[in-house]
């Protein structure tokens, strides 16, 4: 498949003394049960937050109408979307990868928005939809890994969904927290070099990641803070299909949350991540 990897720079990064992203816990992230030190992160040039007038749902902010048409060619590529979270818990472990004695929380119902109340797992699943629409009409297959949040479903349960559809690409929505509220931005994730169980999987992952951390953040304007190497995520370690996470901002900050709750930045999100999408198939 042909792809176009989106240009970064390289600049540390570091969130302090005291600072931990949590993963999937209470306070939000990819995957459950354990809190990780942001290490030093790719970061390219910050774009310009847009402003939200009346026609923000159709217009991105290069100008360009981007309206759905769905007169888009029928594409060949399977795109596997999961919102991460859900409201139904079973609160059981599940190993940290393919014969991994390390054992994980399975599901978390996620972090909530500091000054909205909105759960994780409902914001994920609402940018989700939009995002499934989004590539549909751009001719896409697309399947959802859950639509409803009334589901219990672990994080290796997803990753079979993308590996029984030989999915082209598996994206997981995610929002992320952090016990500074002052933190906001977002960010991709996805397995290091070195991962122990599909490291062959690295360079079409990292380049997936790139591609959409870049496009979202040109789109909707949030602070771009690259792409975090990990392979401390279950659900991508589990999958056989290239695989990032989309962390969208930071629910604990004020701004950020309200943000993210709003329509039409939804909107923003999902059209960004679908330009993310387009550029690792080499459609832009």
């Amino acid at each position: 498949m042909g792809m176009k990897k989106a240009a970064v720079l390289l600049l540390g990064f570091s969130l302090g003394t005291g600072f931990m992203l949590t993963a999937c816990a209470s306070a939000g992230g990819a995957d459950a049960g354990e809190e990780q030190t942001v290490p030093d992160l790719e970061i390219p040039a910050q774009s310009r937050k847009p402003d939200f007038g009346e026609d923000s749902q159709e217009t991105d902010v290069s100008g360009e109408d981007t309206r759905e048409t769905g007169d888009e060619e029928k594409k060949e590529e399977v795109v596997v979307i999961d919102p991460g979270h859900s409201a139904v818990v079973s609160g059981t472990k599940e190993p940290l990868g393919p014969g991994s004695s390390e054992q994980k929380a399975a599901d978390t119902s996620g972090t909530s928005g500091v000054s909205t109340g909105l759960p994780e797992y409902e914001l994920n699943l609402r940018v989700a939809q939009k995002l499934k629409t989004e590539l549909e009409n751009r001719g896409y297959t697309v399947i959802l890994t859950r639509d409803t949040n009334e589901i219990q479903i672990t994080n290796i349960q997803r990753a079979e969904i993308a590996n029984d559809a030989g999915a082209d690409a598996f994206v997981r929505i995610h929002a992320n927290g952090i016990d500074d509220s002052s933190v906001q931005g977002a960010m991709t994730i996805c397995i290091t070099p070195d991962n122990p169980f599909y490291p062959e999987l690295y360079s079409q992952s990292r380049a997936l990641s790139d591609s959409i951390i870049n496009e979202m953040c040109a789109v909707a304007g949030c602070e771009n803070d690259g792409v975090w190497e990990t392979d401390s995520m279950s659900g991508c370690n589990w999958s056989e299909v290239p695989v990032t996470i989309v962390e969208m901002g930071y629910m604990t900050n004020p701004e950020e949350d309200q943000r993210m709750a709003m329509d039409e930045y939804q909107n923003l999100l999902a059209q960004g991540m679908a330009n993310g999408i387009d550029a690792y198939f080499g459609y832009r």
